[in-house]
């Protein structure tokens, strides 16, 4: 696959040692040219380490989330007095980084950023602004989730809740690099009723898709709707319900890998496909029916089934590794479970990085943060395939 003119902007810009804010619409190609990046830079040796402010998305980008790796205190504000003092192989870890690539930026507060560098300064390291950083994602999809009380401390010493508002990013010199090409959509209607919605405006465009009957995963931004949607599809379904017990070991949670501790389903049930499969054309997102036969499971899509099996899933943490002069994940905990959902609903949180041919936006509940409207209607594929539902 070639690069866009902005990719290739982005990829020489990193490979030239820039800080770099790599944004964009949802669907412009932001994932494959970072990939591309980390495959150049580890080439070149440096040590990259890939992190985000959260498990799913740790997950997603093949890393380790910003708290474990700087052991930040997960509750409250962080500040310089709250960061902790680690141990010397995890400071030795620290100071060798060369590239920090941190994916889905609209989640990480100001003080989160800051805590890095407090972190580094704190045990004798460098500071963050001596080491190359790439920011990777789009303000204009969901933020961090922020309770009143963490808001008002928040405010007392910072200007706005974004990584943007951070005090050290304006010693990082960082060039921005906007991706203007929509590749998930080719429809230039929808792209552009899309745009509205994703600079906080509304369009009229989406009201032709206003309906009561819904169609292919439907997408809420209230986890209760989610649920009630969840029940009424399965308890629809006769049948044995069948049930798969998360296997966990060390310190993880399943919801750290959008997957459940304990599955319930039954034959005939729709279930989401949980990750890229290497073996068939199963895609994380892949919307199918349950079905097992003969004491085997399987997902069937469009009239094929596919075996499912148990996959293991690791949590693993950064450590340097002198031997390779150079950092390595090392496994810190493992799930094993099958990779499939319930398909009836998710919640809209759930869906950020995911897209699908046919998706319904319950709005019945109204979204409650930035981005969430943004995000649900830009999960699909083509607009034949959106249905919106307001009462």
């Amino acid at each position: 696959m070639s690069l866009s003119t902005k990719q290739s902007d982005f990829l020489e810009a990193v490979l030239a040692g820039q800080n770099v804010f790599l944004t964009g619409k949802a669907g412009t190609g932001k994932t494959f040219v970072v990939k591309k990046a980390m495959e150049e830079l580890r080439i070149l040796r440096k040590k990259v380490v890939a992190l985000a402010p959260t498990g799913i998305a740790a997950n997603n980008v093949g890393g380790q989330t910003i708290h474990s790796m700087f052991n930040l205190n997960p509750f409250g504000v962080t500040t310089f007095e709250t960061c902790n003092f680690l141990k010397g192989e995890k400071r030795r870890m620290l100071e060798s980084i060369d590239v920090l690539l941190i994916d889905e930026i609209s989640m990480l507060r100001p003080d989160i950023l800051d805590g890095i560098n407090f972190t580094l300064l704190k045990n004798g390291c460098k500071t963050l602004a001596t080491k190359q950083v790439i920011f990777i994602g789009d303000l204009k999809q969901l933020p961090s989730p922020i309770d009143d009380n963490t808001r008002s401390v928040l405010y007392q010493t910072y200007d706005g809740e974004q990584f943007l508002d951070a005090h050290i990013y304006p010693r990082l010199n960082v060039t921005n690099i906007e991706l203007d090409e929509v590749l998930r959509q080719s429809n230039p209607e929808f792209i552009d009723a899309l745009n509205i919605v994703r600079e906080g405006g509304k369009s009229e465009y989406f009201r032709k898709f206003v309906g009561t009957e819904p169609k292919g995963i439907i997408l809420a931004p209230h986890n209760a709707t989610v649920f009630k949607y969840n029940k009424i599809g399965i308890d629809a379904v006769a049948g044995e319900e069948y049930a798969f017990t998360a296997e966990i070991t060390g310190n993880l949670k399943a919801d750290d890998f959008n997957l459940e501790t304990v599955i319930k389903v039954k034959n005939g049930c729709k279930v989401m496909h949980l990750i890229n499969s290497k073996n068939n054309d199963l895609v994380n997102g892949t919307i199918g029916t349950f079905v097992s036969h003969a004491g085997c499971h399987y997902i069937r899509v469009n009239g094929v089934d596919h075996a499912l099996n148990q996959v293991e899933f690791t949590k693993k943490e950064y450590v340097l590794n002198d031997a390779k002069d150079g950092l390595e994940l090392k496994t810190i905990g493992t799930i094993k479970q099958y990779p499939i959902k319930l398909a009836y609903a998710l919640s809209i949180h759930k869906s950020q990085g995911l897209t699908f041919d046919e998706v319904t936006v319950d709005l019945s509940r109204p979204c409650f943060q930035k981005g969430q409207m943004y995000v649900a209607l830009s999960r699909v594929r083509t607009p034949e395939g959106l249905r919106i539902i307001t009462a």
